[in-house]
């Protein structure tokens, strides 16, 4: 237990103890907000997102005149500047109408039972259905919509609740005064739908955020660093750096940002009061590794499965591919996918980066082979040993 003596210990002068008053101050103290660089923060201006902001923003005007505006799916790779669009124009929203608009925003995982439930307790925070049947459920949220009011649900990453749950957003889009904005940086995301009911209830407005170019990252990230950092406290390299590894990322905004807060870190921890190139390069190491770690931990144990069969089958046909994930499915589950559906599932793993396709002739007449092969820009050793982690867990439940 900590107590007095202990106290002293630290605070004491005594030879090669140091107080912890005395620590602290040696940290160098170069975050003026370490948050502006979070994906939370919504910042007071988004650069290069003000044609989003305007479109978005008329859609939900009707909200302030009391009408529903309409339902609307907005689209663009990752980190393009999507959610942070949507909440900066919710909370403008919010401040015009006051309490006339209920706002719930969610990243739409898992069944339909429970981002019903999160919906609910977003609206409500004293509300939960825990133990109810999903009719019992839906009926009782029914009831709690202020008919007074427009509800607007943000469903961020509506994908990940397609095509399975899809008739939770049949019930939501056919309900009075609910408006739904939806998220996703699938393209394709309403071919998801396969319910001819829920395409033509939920019908939404399409928003396409564009990919930043490398000026535009900069300029993103000089925005931010001013709200971050102290003045003076980045070298002149460090941005243009952090922009450029970006761009080797599609273009991906939210990667720059967590690359320049690893490298703020990076500093610290080496006790240097200035953020350097050498930081970056050290910061992208370990933010390759730990999005890594997240992208397969995220992944589904058919997608972690198909993975480590293109890995154990790397240079062969898809159809060969899809066997052998097969094979390690019956193992785990009992169950096998057609080839249709492994195929949608490995053109997931081809749009997150972990794998490519490589074409090549058979010759006049002969038609074309497609290859499979593993990203050569990840680290191979790395992903094995999360692979092997995650199926291993897997296994274990």
């Amino acid at each position: 237990m900590y107590n007095q003596n202990q106290a002293e210990i630290f605070t004491s002068g005594n030879e090669g103890v140091c107080s912890l008053a005395s620590i602290f101050d040696e940290i160098p103290d170069i975050y003026k907000n370490r948050e502006a660089l979070s994906h939370r923060f919504v910042p007071e201006g988004l650069p290069h997102r003000e044609g989003e902001l305007k479109e978005l923003a008329s859609y939900l005007k009707h909200a302030i005149k009391n009408f529903t505006p309409p339902n609307i799916l907005v689209l663009g790779h990752t980190g393009t500047g999507k959610t942070v669009t949507v909440k900066k124009v919710l909370g403008e929203l919010s401040r015009v109408v006051g309490d006339k608009v209920d706002i719930a925003y969610l990243v739409a995982s898992g069944t339909k039972f429970q981002i019903l439930n999160e919906i609910a307790m977003e609206l409500n925070p004293n509300v939960s259905f825990k133990g109810l049947g999903f009719k019992e459920a839906w009926n009782r949220f029914r009831r709690m919509l202020d008919k007074d009011k427009i509800t607007i649900i943000v469903l961020d990453e509506i994908d990940k609740m397609l095509p399975s749950e899809s008739d939770l957003l049949y019930f939501l889009s056919r309900e009075e005064r609910v408006c739904i904005i939806s998220i996703s940086n699938k393209i394709n995301v309403l071919d998801m739908i396969t319910d001819r009911r829920v395409l033509s209830s939920f019908n939404p407005i399409k928003m396409v955020f564009p990919k930043y170019n490398a000026e535009q990252l900069g300029d993103i990230l000089e925005y931010r660093a001013k709200e971050a950092f102290y003045d003076g406290v980045l070298d002149n390299e460090v941005i243009p750096l952090c922009a450029a590894f970006a761009m080797d990322r599609e273009g991906d905004a939210r990667y720059a940002l967590d690359l320049l807060m690893y490298a703020g870190d990076e500093a610290i921890r080496r006790m240097n009061s200035k953020v350097t190139v050498e930081h970056v390069k050290i910061a992208r190491k370990k933010l390759e590794e730990d999005f890594i770690r997240n992208s397969i931990r995220n992944l589904s144990l058919t997608q972690k499965l198909l993975l480590f069969a293109v890995m154990k089958k790397e240079g062969e046909s898809p159809r060969s591919i899809y066997t052998l994930c097969n094979e390690y499915l019956e193992r785990y589950t009992g169950n096998t996918l057609t080839h249709r559906r492994l195929s949608s599932l490995l053109g997931d793993l081809e749009l997150y980066g972990f794998v490519t396709y490589e074409r090549r002739g058979r010759g006049r007449g002969k038609g074309t082979r497609w290859s499979l092969y593993l990203n050569d820009t990840l680290d191979r050793n790395l992903i094995i040993s999360v692979l092997k982690e995650e199926l291993a867990e897997e296994r274990r439940v």
